[in-house]
């Protein structure tokens, strides 16, 4: 930097520094009564943040694949699926207690909060059939018949009809020990236009269905006393019963709303009371259900959100555990407890606020951003440690009094600490452009947090230190300079870094390692890297419940539901159904799949089952009208066409979800269109593939549309529930939306010329984990960079000149890349839940760069030798890095001790970031900037002198 340059630096911030000053100092009483009034408010607002778990809020709702899911939900169904299963230790299902528990837990399903009940199905629901050809055609009906009785004749019908209906392997297991409930949850309850409470459904999914079964005690809640309810309407007496479990509650008891079932006088229904639990008390008895011989399987996003936040309470646990170990640390490195608690005050505050702030925005705390506190509470020890530091040394060094310390330590970091967190902020708000709900609220969760860091750090912080009595100013500066002298042989070794052999070695073994981290890198798998859900322990509950699933049933729980797209009363066509068959075909023999269903392989059964089950007339029939019949007998409610059969789903079962086996899927659906569209152009030579791709695109904004008009009445329909259908149809936006429909149906019906079946991806879990792991595969990197560039403007900003952002920057970058190979090496896919903690845990290694940078060039600048401007850095602002690295690294290595396994895994993962990026600062840095700053060349006789440019 040039003298002028230099000059206006100083002007500029010196000006900026004179006008905040007098807000901090100057009435320090009122600044911070007013914090205190905030940081209350705010604390009220965080005793009311609630968890906010959503499915939709984890998938790019944006992505070609969703926009196929939406368009097609109401036909072919969604992927936030629940499955159920009850498998017996021995025998068959086919007795009255197994039906009878299946039943039962049938209806529990159906009855669950948000559960979509067109979408449940087992063996006891109407949309599961069987079909036969009798004399005189066909005979066909529900696997249960209506007229079910436990009697071991209707047993060996039941058994016949699952045989029949093709549904062994599917509904029950392989063995046919035990059956499946399939089922969906919708994102809005549908009975109290509320967005579903996930924790509930995981709750009931435990209580109502596993422990029905497998618990041996039954709980009933009873009222203490008398009660009306809070509108007037309902009173209960006491010891009235108002809801029973199989879980014990324990202290949960008295934070939970029993919903209790009331008779409406005069009606034929119930009413829902909510009771809070501390009006209830508890009485167990023997479960008359409890059942040693069946187990229960349960899967589903819900229950895996339930599995996170039944954690919750153990995460806490381990942020206490870091405050407290942070504590002690802070205590023997400052050698003061007032000192040392501090820092930890402020970034306490700093959660509360972020909290608050949160809640105020109307946000809740995703279960999965859990990682975000301790980020915050990271970053704010690491600049509180670097301001109690430096106000020590003010002390120990210049003799000054408390107020006059903190004034000094202040002009010195204000304007660095400030923009180093403001490097945070920059970076933390740039990963809110992954088009990803849960990874936005995580970004405005972290910016929050830097934010409130400014205010506790930058402002709080100092006040503070103004008041804190430390007795006799030299008898402190002794103890002080006693303490540090223990290290001083450390920092003249350390010293040696920027001399030229050291620091050439340094630079090259750095070099190797970030070969190594681009070499190893490579294999970072971009989703899932194993079977189950990576989220939870191998040995979890969910995880085993997955394994047994996929053991017993043929069809997995991991499905890839492709969309065959044609023309209405396509399915009657053998030129479109051979099409879909030889698809099927080409998915069955795709790697990692494990079977597959479609509209053309349930009609090859029928047209066998019409000829004696011949195993030769299992093929397509050529002629119309003997499709018409193969196909006639499959309803709607199989989910294998839409009613006017313009679409047919294929079901795609595959072995797992890991992002190889995704991408083989993907490559696959991918391959058939090509070569099928080549095929049918060959000998289609009236149409083209233009012609065909503005036909589908058509297609495809009528369906959106569609989709958006049916989310509209949904919604208007909530707000005004007494509303006529000439009502809605009068709404602006509903009648915008119609129109758009009826002009996007006239263009489509333009499209007169047949062309090929375009397979459509995708619906399910597997479509969704394809469409997410494409977004985070597509913006990995590009977030990384946008990141980088925030943060280089940021430190350019701070210096203003080009040596800054080299010296720092270089570091950092390794520090990333060296993350993705520890990534690929530790097993850790990228996906939604670990693309941001990358490109969030950069900003620790930001603040570490610009202390260490900082003091070293201004001791540089004022005259110092390289090796001395180093070793007065490593004194001033060094130790303090060092100390940060450490404590930060031991406080998230107690995450290894998680019972989630993304939480070890992010635990593993911000050890080796906090300590890499210490290292890269202590070491790496002033190798860099050895070969970079100038020293300033001194007059005769002028001593050097450390003069902070700030």
């Amino acid at each position: 930097m040039s003298e002028n340059n230099d000059a206006a630096h100083m002007s500029r911030t010196t000006k900026m520094l004179r006008a905040i000053e007098p807000l901090i100092y100057a009435k320090r009483w009122l600044t911070m009564s007013i914090l205190l009034v905030i940081t209350a408010f705010l604390f009220v607002h965080m005793l009311l943040i609630r968890t906010d778990a959503g499915f939709d809020k984890s998938i790019p709702l944006e992505h070609p694949y969703m926009k196929v899911l939406k368009q097609y939900m109401a036909d072919f169904g969604g992927a936030n699926t629940v499955l159920v299963a009850l498998i017996q230790k021995d025998g068959n299902i086919y007795n009255e207690k197994y039906l009878t528990e299946l039943k039962q837990a049938t209806d529990e399903v159906f009855f669950l909060p948000g559960i979509d009940r067109s979408r449940v199905s087992s063996l006891f629901t109407p949309d599961v059939r069987y079909i036969e050809v009798v004399e005189g055609g066909f005979k066909g009906g529900n696997v249960i018949p209506a007229e079910y009785a436990p009697t071991q004749e209707m047993f060996d019908i039941v058994r016949d009809h699952v045989n029949k209906g093709g549904h062994v392997g599917r509904y029950t297991t392989k063995d046919q020990r035990g059956a499946m409930i399939f089922s969906e949850l919708l994102e809005v309850d549908p009975v109290t236009g509320e967005k579903l409470d996930y924790g509930n459904v995981a709750h009931m999914l435990e209580d109502r269905i596993r422990g029905r079964f497998t618990s041996k005690i039954k709980y009933t809640y009873k009222l203490k006393a008398d009660y009306t309810s809070e509108d007037g309407k309902y009173k209960f007496k006491a010891g009235e019963a108002v809801d029973e479990g199989f879980t014990d509650l324990g202290w949960k008891q008295r934070f939970t709303t029993f919903n209790a079932l009331k008779q409406v006088e005069g009606e034929d229904k119930k009413e829902i009371v909510p009771i809070k639990g501390n009006l209830v008390t508890v009485s167990t008895e023997a479960n008359p259900q409890y059942n040693p011989d069946v187990e229960i399987h349960i899967l589903g996003f819900a229950k895996v959100v339930g599995d996170v936040i039944d954690a919750t309470l153990q995460v806490v646990v381990f942020f206490l555990i870091t405050l407290i170990m942070t504590m002690i640390l802070l205590w023997l490195y400052i050698g003061n407890f007032k000192l040392a608690v501090l820092p930890l005050i402020c970034s306490l505050v700093a959660v509360v606020w972020e909290f608050g702030l949160l809640r105020l925005l109307g946000f809740g705390l995703d279960p999965f951003a859990i990682l975000v506190p301790f980020l915050i509470l990271a970053v704010s020890v690491s600049h509180g440690v670097q301001y109690v530091n430096a106000w020590v040394g003010e002390i120990a060094e210049n003799g000054r009094n408390s107020f006059d310390a903190s004034l000094q330590t202040w002009r010195r970091l204000a304007i660095y600490g400030t923009m180093a967190i403001m490097t945070d902020v920059v970076g933390f708000a740039t990963i809110y452009l992954i088009p990803i709900d849960i990874i936005r609220e995580m970004s405005i969760n972290a910016t929050l947090g830097m934010a409130a860091i400014i205010v506790t750090n930058k402002i709080m912080m100092p006040i503070m230190l103004t008041w804190v009595d430390i007795g006799d100013p030299k008898v402190f500066a002794a103890k002080q300079e006693k303490r540090d002298s223990i290290f001083d042989p450390v920092w003249h070794v350390l010293s040696n870094m920027v001399n030229f052999k050291p620091a050439v070695i340094t630079i090259v073994i750095c070099s190797f390692i970030l070969g190594w981290s681009l070499w190893k890198g490579k294999e970072l798998q971009v989703g899932d890297s194993q079977a189950g859900v990576p989220e939870l322990l191998p040995d979890s509950r969910f995880n085993k419940d997955f394994r047994e699933v996929t053991n017993n049933f043929a069809i997995g729980v991991d499905i890839f539901k492709v969309v065959a797209e044609t023309d209405a009363d396509a399915c009657t066509k053998y030129t479109v159904m051979e099409q879909i068959d030889r698809f099927g075909w080409h998915m069955q023999n795709t790697a990692g799949v494990q079977s597959t269903i479609s509209l053309p392989w349930a009609g090859r059964q029928v047209n066998s089952a019409f000829s004696e089950a011949s195993p030769k007339f299992k093929v397509l029939p050529r002629n119309k009208y003997a499709m018409v019949q193969s196909i006639t007998p499959i309803p709607t409610s199989s989910g294998l066409l839409s009613p006017n059969c313009s679409a047919m789903a294929v079901f795609v079962f595959t072995k797992d979800h890991r992002a190889a086996t995704i991408e083989r899927m993907v490559e696959g659906v991918n391959k058939f269109n090509t070569t099928n569209g080549a095929e049918f152009y060959a000998d289609n030579k009236d149409v083209d593939a233009k012609y065909c791709a503005d036909k589908l695109t058509a297609r495809r904004n009528i369906g959106g549309t569609r989709a958006d008009l049916a989310e509209a009445v949904d919604k208007y329909k909530k707000r005004h529930p007494d509303a006529s259908d000439e009502d809605i149809a009068k709404d602006a936006r509903i009648a915008g939306l119609q129109k758009n429909v009826d002009d996007g149906a006239a263009k489509l019906a333009t499209f007169v010329k047949e062309c090929p079946v375009n397979f459509a991806m995708a619906t399910a879990n597997v479509g969704v984990m394809a469409a997410t792991n494409e977004e985070v595969h597509r913006l990995e990197k590009l977030t990384l960079l946008y990141v980088y560039i925030a943060i280089v403007i940021c430190v350019y900003l701070s210096f203003f000149e080009w040596q800054s952002i080299l010296s720092i920057m270089l570091p950092l970058a390794l520090v990333s890349w060296s993350a993705y190979a520890v990534m690929a090496v530790l097993g850790i896919g990228m996906k939604v839940a670990t693309l941001p903690v990358v490109a969030l845990a950069v900003g620790i290694g930001v603040d570490y760069g610009i202390y260490i940078y900082a003091t070293m060039a201004d001791a540089v600048n004022g005259g110092f030798s390289m090796k001395e401007a180093y070793y007065k850095t490593l004194k001033m602002t060094g130790k303090a890095v060092i100390f940060t690295g450490i404590t930060l690294g031991l406080g998230v290595a107690t995450w290894l001790f998680s019972g989630l396994q993304f939480q070890r895994d992010m635990g593993a993962l911000l050890v080796f970031m906090f300590t890499a990026n210490m290292f890269g600062a202590i070491l790496v840095l002033p190798a860099i900037a050895s070969f970079l700053l100038k020293v300033k060349q001194l007059a005769p006789g002028e001593k050097p002198v450390f003069k902070p440019r700030h």
